[in-house]
């Protein structure tokens, strides 16, 4: 099974890179499953979840195995915001794939994916104002507009969210990737849950989770350790260069969506 190789190297080689900034690899993913163009949005958007969800849970486990200190009351606040999210998100990209077509819809996506990144850069800078927002509700809000935000756009949302919680709560990017991931784990279930009761099993392809699961283990594992052994200022090198280029992709794919 020719593509399922293909996924498995792919995911393994992404999701280990992008998960050591935090980022679960679907915001990287997306654009290079797009342009493969074996599978249409739906099938895309669901095996990227599968993927996500995957590395989501063993690169937190391995951190927390690595001494890694996570506060569990921020990490349900999150939980409960994002799963939310992630339920609203799937039914905006339904919607919008409902009223005007599939690529029309890949066009919106990699757009916004576009201008969320380049948002994301433009915050990378040392000196970029910060607060501390504390509270329940602001974690809860948080987890809810990004877990939205990621699931209509059919990525994990990594840069989106450790950007967010660097600024919002004023905590460093080695921090941020945590609860990053953590968001990104609830938004990605709630997704997923949803397309399940939406078109079911036989929609997809489920051999290829074969292929998909093993990958993203391995990739979460190998991501989680490099992010606790590497140095803040590698994890931002690295951080960047994975976004500009998903950016760079992003571009290329909306170009041969919109001319051909």
């Amino acid at each position: 099974m020719f593509i399922g190789i293909l996924y498995f190297f792919i995911i393994l080689v992404v999701i280990s890179i992008s998960a050591i900034a935090g980022i679960s690899g679907g915001v990287v993913l997306r654009p290079i499953f797009d342009a493969i163009g074996y599978h249409n949005a739906t099938s895309i958007a669901f095996y990227n979840g599968i993927a996500v969800i995957t590395m989501a849970v063993a690169s937190t486990v391995k951190q927390v195995l690595m001494g890694t200190r996570i506060n569990f009351i921020k990490v349900l606040f999150l939980a409960v915001g994002s799963f939310i999210g992630g339920i609203i998100g799937q039914f905006l990209m339904d919607t919008i794939l409902y009223h005007i077509g599939e690529n029309e819809l890949q066009i919106i996506q990699s757009v916004l994916s576009i201008a969320s990144l380049i948002f994301v850069l433009a915050f990378t800078r040392e000196n970029i104002k910060k607060y501390d927002y504390k509270g329940s509700l602001w974690y809860v809000l948080t987890g809810l507009g990004l877990g939205a935000f990621s699931t209509l756009l059919a990525i994990g949302g990594g840069p989106i969210n450790v950007i967010v919680f660097v600024i919002l709560f004023g905590i460093t990017l080695k921090e941020a990737t945590v609860y990053s991931i953590t968001t990104i784990f609830f938004a990605q279930i709630a997704r997923v849950g949803t397309m399940f009761m939406e078109y079911g099993w036989v929609t997809f392809d489920l051999r290829l989770l074969f292929f998909i699961v093993p990958a993203a283990v391995i990739a979460g594992i190998v991501g989680g350790r490099l992010n606790i052994l590497l140095a803040e200022v590698t994890v931002m090198k690295v951080f960047k260069f994975v976004v500009i280029a998903t950016i760079l992709l992003n571009i290329y794919n909306v170009l041969q969506m919109a001319l051909f």
